[in-house]
């Protein structure tokens, strides 16, 4: 519950404004066919960019209020690590982080946040959810369906599921269980093309157990 108690301090923190809706295009799901698991995530997993710097524009909702903030984050799949910053739209520096996939270290925190709890680590571990783990391991489970391909695996003391399907069979939805009660999800939308490969410019985690959803729109990608 403390973790709880952060996000809605947070979000009184900040300036409050109306629920934003989701400004992306729908999936286009088509009929999986005879396509193959182990090409579907070979073919996923050589065309994803390992490696980027992009801007952000993040919109945080909670019930009906949100309040939007723009973001800079590097990532390196290959290593596991990552680098966010995150400022107000008036240009306040709100909090600067690196982490990897073991810990998060905080460079910086707007002092006002520091009276709210860890926020930086419950951000960490919301850009772990969203952009580490995008495939799964060799020994899911395998659910085919006609217009997705499901994969299940272990993971912690719960559940990770894997969602791939749309024209280009590409990863949609990622889910989290535990004792059948799903904890969180994120969903990916029009992946984009860089010259590093791929990457979702449009991304929704909602974290069901705490009732927050986070909505990040690609602003630019940066050249490394």
């Amino acid at each position: 519950m403390a973790s709880f108690r952060l996000i809605v301090l947070a979000f009184l923190f900040f300036n409050a404004v109306g629920c934003a809706s989701i400004p992306f295009k729908q999936i286009d799901y088509v009929a999986i066919g005879n396509l193959s698991p182990l090409r579907l995530c070979q073919e996923f997993k050589a065309s994803l960019a390992q490696e980027l710097n992009v801007v952000n524009s993040i919109v945080f909702q909670y019930k009906w209020r949100s309040f939007s903030a723009l973001g800079y984050t590097h990532l390196d799949l290959t290593d596991g690590s990552f680098q966010v910053s995150c400022m107000n739209p008036v240009g306040i520096k709100l909090f600067e982080l690196t982490g990897n996939r073991k810990e998060i270290d905080s460079n910086f925190v707007l002092k006002e946040l520091l009276q709210k709890g860890d926020l930086p680590k419950v951000v960490g571990e919301d850009i772990r959810r969203i952009y580490f783990d995008m495939l799964p391991g060799p020994d899911a489970q395998i659910e085919r369906q006609k217009y997705k391909m499901i994969f299940t695996q272990p993971l912690g003391t719960g559940t990770l599921e894997y969602v791939f399907g749309g024209s280009q069979h590409r990863l949609t939805e990622k889910h989290y269980y535990e004792k059948k009660r799903k904890l969180w999800s994120v969903y990916y939308y029009e992946y984009l093309a860089s010259k590093n490969g791929l990457y979702p410019s449009g991304l929704i985690l909602k974290h069901h157990r705490f009732g927050y959803k986070l909505i990040i729109r690609l602003k630019e990608v940066l050249s490394i």
